[in-house]
């Protein structure tokens, strides 16, 4: 088993065929590119589950770390069409975290929760020997809204839109920046370097998924490990129906672009949150109101029939987008942590 989340291969084999009893109000199961669970609440409305790491990063500042922490659960929570509303959180720190420093993570928290109107109902917090930065405990949200309003695979039709927000790499950038600074300072231009390390406040979906699900969506799913072109294939694999993606429709940021080019890494399958690929039979209208609100987005494809995903390139040829092996952010991370330390 590598790094990072399981393969397809292990959830089919081993999680999916062994879930404890199975109870049909539940009508979206846990499934290798989804990212929420979905429960009918059998008047109208469903109630939508997901749990992450609590993951907490000090060299950000426990107060910056924390705000992520709550924007990657908030995120994918967000792309059911519901939006968040309740928490339950489960920390177990390690033994080094400091009063002064757990009170600023707690806040930060506190302050992030605010921001999306989401209250923490319950969870436990202890200290642990055997514990240890970033993954310090796990991070549970729900929300409930109108069915009708739910993203489910099954809803996805063939001449559906796809939507790209914000582009590629926008988590891999910012992390990379904002871990390393002076490293990237010596080598981007101040303007750049400057739009680089503020990608760290682009590192949420939350109100993408949001103006997208008050317009219509279908489905919708972050481009976390594997990106943008990971992101692509797992719809297709949850959907059973392929996509063409036109290269271009493609957009990247100029920062994205510098930084990727330096580490040397495909921006199109780096880790991405803060990307939202939405697929709407309404894709005018949801990329207007993207625009409108100052998120970059794109119709960058359309939903058909083939079950792949194919790149259709700007001189007519075809490539067929298979899903990467192994997102290059974690070769990029541990390369300058070693070379920087």
């Amino acid at each position: 088993m590598k790094l990072g989340k399981i393969n397809e291969d292990v959830f089919n084999k081993i999680i999916y065929p062994h879930l404890g009893q199975r109870h049909k109000e539940v009508i979206v199961e846990p499934q290798h590119g989804v990212d929420t669970g979905a429960i009918d609440l059998q008047d109208g409305r469903v109630l939508v589950v997901k749990s992450d790491p609590v993951f907490i990063v000090p060299q950000f500042g426990f107060k910056k770390a924390a705000w992520f922490a709550v924007h990657i659960l908030a995120s994918d929570v967000m792309t059911s069409g519901i939006p968040p509303r309740y928490a339950l959180i489960d920390l177990n720190l390690p033994p080094k975290i400091k009063d002064e420093e757990f009170e600023e993570m707690w806040l930060g928290i506190h302050e992030a929760l605010m921001e999306i109107n989401v209250m923490v109902v319950g969870g436990h917090t202890g200290i642990y020997e055997g514990t240890d930065y970033p993954m310090v405990g796990g991070f549970t949200m729900m929300g409930i809204g109108e069915k009708e309003k739910l993203g489910m695979p099954s809803k996805v039709k063939v001449g559906d839109d796809v939507i790209m927000t914000k582009g590629p790499a926008i988590e891999a950038t910012a992390l990379l920046v904002n871990l390393y600074p002076e490293h990237f300072k010596t080598r981007l231009n101040k303007e750049i370097f400057n739009e680089a390390i503020n990608m760290y406040w682009k590192m949420s979906c939350w109100k993408d998924g949001l103006i997208a699900s008050n317009i219509g969506i279908h489905l919708m799913h972050d481009a976390t490990e594997g990106g943008v072109f990971g992101a692509l294939t797992e719809i297709s694999k949850s959907t059973g129906k392929g996509m063409k993606i036109y290269e271009n429709k493609l957009f990247i940021n100029r920062a994205v672009k510098e930084v990727t080019k330096l580490v040397n890494i495909d921006p199109w399958i780096s880790i991405s949150e803060g990307t939202m690929i939405i697929v709407t039979d309404k894709g005018e209208e949801v990329k207007n109101a993207l625009n409108k609100e100052g998120i970059d987005a794109e119709i960058i494809g359309k939903i058909d029939d083939s079950k792949e995903v194919t790149l259709i390139k700007n001189d007519g040829s075809k490539i067929k987008i298979e899903h990467p092996e192994e997102d290059p952010f974690w070769r990029a991370f541990f390369e300058l942590s070693r070379r920087v330390s």
